[in-house]
């Protein structure tokens, strides 16, 4: 079932799956809110490439989630737990480690960034040998200054409980781990903790431009052919920025009046921003898209991809477009690494005139050799899942071989 479902879950139960289901090992994959950010993706990603005959996937999340694919995962064997939030830590850490215990999950994979303390901690006292931290993100702007705080006082606490250091690229390692080594998920193990980067993959045939895809989104969306496109896909947050986003959006219509912005996401700023659209006389450019389970025909419709955020670890949706061979804007808070193809270029914020005049100068330029470049660069999900697998179940014969001594 994709779509919303809060309130289809019970406050804290196993929903479905079955537990004798011969898999050799089940990975617990410690979320959040599965509300269509990118962490989730990442971890759905993986979770269709990976061998699930030899790995299979928990999934812990937390009470309120209302993106999630409940049905896809209950087809591909996988289990869903839903969980107190973190606002009520002791229910919470007790409800996880009981059920870890329960559930003889021999890895947990965390994904909470700096709020994973609580999470690792629970799977220490259930005896989960392995407990990855995986750090998707860094600090953000202004507006965020409270969350900027909290994770700065957060992160030592978030490494205490952790065997194993996971990130999705450098820049996000060295925000939370500083200055230690990183290697590749396909690396041989090493005796020092260093970081294991674990790249941002995806199917690369699944995004790869298509005219077809192209025709279909623009009939749905009602553009007509001869319209530019600018395109934008994130949750609606200060971090993502699309209040700027309109701002540029607004200069671009100063210079090409065939032009039109499409917004696809949901978050607390989507109204903030749909007021900003009306106030600046341009909501019958702007296509506000929701959330979308086909990204895929998005970037396929756009002819320019915009992301002007103020803080990124390594954005999904950067690679994806990249992957469709859009010309990219990122801006400059986004990590170099980012850069894939030859198709993105970094910009720093504040002058949105900039921005107008680089998107309307690439916008339609497509890079025809993208996906076989982003494969090259191993953002291939069926290849990196392949990696992952391998790193699980090493884990998993080590923490064997040292319970049998």
């Amino acid at each position: 079932m994709d779509g919303r479902c809060e309130g289809y879950f019970p406050d804290i139960a196993l929903v479905f799956g079955n537990s004798e289901d011969g898999v050799m090992i089940r990975v617990a994959q410690i979320l959040g809110k599965m509300n269509g950010g990118g962490a989730e993706q990442v971890v759905m990603n993986y979770y269709r490439a990976i061998d699930r005959e030899k790995v299979q996937f928990d999934f812990y999340l937390f009470k309120g989630s209302k993106y999630v694919p409940a049905e896809e995962i209950k087809a591909m064997g996988g289990r869903l737990f839903v969980l107190p939030t973190l606002k009520r830590p002791v229910k919470y850490l007790k409800t996880l480690s009981r059920l870890l215990k329960e559930n003889g999950n021999e890895i947990v994979h965390c994904h909470l960034s700096t709020l994973s303390y609580l999470p690792l901690l629970a799977a220490k006292q259930a005896g989960v040998p392995t407990r990855i931290l995986h750090n998707h993100s860094t600090s953000g702007g202004a507006r965020e200054w409270h969350r900027n705080l909290a994770k700065l006082l957060l992160k030592p606490l978030a490494k205490v409980n952790a065997t194993d250091y996971f990130a999705c690229s450098e820049h996000a390692s060295r925000w939370i781990y500083g200055s230690r080594a990183a290697v590749s998920l396909s690396e041989p193990e090493i005796a020092v903790k260093r970081v294991r980067i674990m790249l941002n993959a995806i199917d690369t045939e699944k995004y790869s431009f298509s005219e077809k895809k192209r025709q279909e989104i623009r009939r749905e969306l009602k553009i007509p052919g001869s319209m530019v496109v600018f395109g934008h896909i994130g949750r609606f947050c200060p971090q993502k920025n699309q209040s700027f986003l309109i701002d540029i959006f607004e200069e671009i219509l100063k210079q090409n009046k065939n032009s039109c912005l499409v917004m696809a996401g949901t978050g607390e700023d989507m109204e903030l921003i749909q007021a900003k659209v009306i106030a600046a006389g341009v909501s019958d450019r702007v296509i506000f898209a929701g959330q979308r389970s086909d990204a895929d025909k998005l970037y396929s419709g756009f002819d320019c991809f915009l992301l002007p955020s103020n803080y990124e670890g390594l954005p999904v949706v950067g690679v994806e477009a990249q992957c469709a061979g859009l010309s990219c804007l990122f801006s400059n808070k986004v990590t170099p690494e980012a850069r894939i193809t030859g198709s993105a270029q970094f910009l720093p914020l504040g002058n949105a005139a900039d921005w107008a005049c680089a998107a309307l100068c690439c916008a339609g330029l497509r890079n025809k050799n993208a996906a076989a470049q982003i494969a090259a660069k191993g953002f291939d999900i069926h290849n990196a899942a392949a990696d992952l697998a391998e790193f699980y179940l090493k884990k998993a014969d080590k923490s064997e071989k040292t319970e049998q001594l």
